[in-house]
């Protein structure tokens, strides 16, 4: 799979300056006042997108627009149980599903842990961190997981996430369900912003 954003390219979304940015049409079903984000905690380059992009993407998001994370399960060893993690998470509280992404990320990019990653990945390693960090028990982990909106965005995001990540990589940002932002024409976050704006007008 492309990697789509390499550092120099989030470095250079972080300057003021704003220019024509341009999106695709994908094969995806169409959305209305929507913006999703294709993620994985695998990707080193979702990573610093969620510290340093994703947070500016939502704060400026127009009035009445959603933002949904879609999770890409297919990628990395345990990228199902992490998808399960967070989709359990999201209907738990924030606080705790931003607590479990952030700390299954660092598992796998700054602490590089041989449990979740790699060939000596284990099952359960990756799912215990994010847990852990979130302050939920496995209980309760479980118990959010079988709820039917759980079961259903993890059936969402499986049905998509694959299909967007390989037209360019991931992560990938998506305006009203079949607009793919080519992040390669992007300059700024200012450019960012206004683009989804734009597009989400359209």
């Amino acid at each position: 799979m492309k990697k789509l954003f390499s550092a120099a390219l989030v470095s250079a979304m972080l300057s003021f300056g704003a220019s024509a940015a341009e999106t695709i049409n994908i094969d995806t079903p169409a959305l209305k006042d929507t913006v999703q984000k294709v993620y994985s905690v695998y990707c080193p380059f979702c990573y610093k997108y969620e510290k340093a992009v994703t947070p500016n993407l939502v704060k400026h998001l127009p009035a009445g627009a959603k933002f949904q994370a879609i999770c890409l399960e297919s990628k990395g060893e345990l990228g199902i149980e992490a998808c399960q993690v967070l989709a359990a998470l999201s209907q738990i509280g924030e606080k705790q599903y931003k607590s479990a992404k952030l700390a299954m990320y660092s598992a796998v990019h700054d602490k590089k842990l041989p449990s979740v990653k790699g060939p000596g990945a284990k099952q359960g390693a990756l799912r215990d961190i994010g847990l852990s960090a979130a302050g939920v028990s496995l209980d309760a982990f479980k118990t959010a997981l079988s709820t039917p909106a759980a079961q259903d965005k993890l059936a969402y995001d499986r049905t998509i996430a694959k299909t967007i990540a390989l037209v360019k990589g991931i992560p990938a940002i998506v305006i009203n369900g079949n607009k793919l932002v080519d992040t390669s024409t992007v300059k700024s976050l200012k450019d960012l912003d206004e683009t989804i704006a734009k597009t989400l007008n359209k």
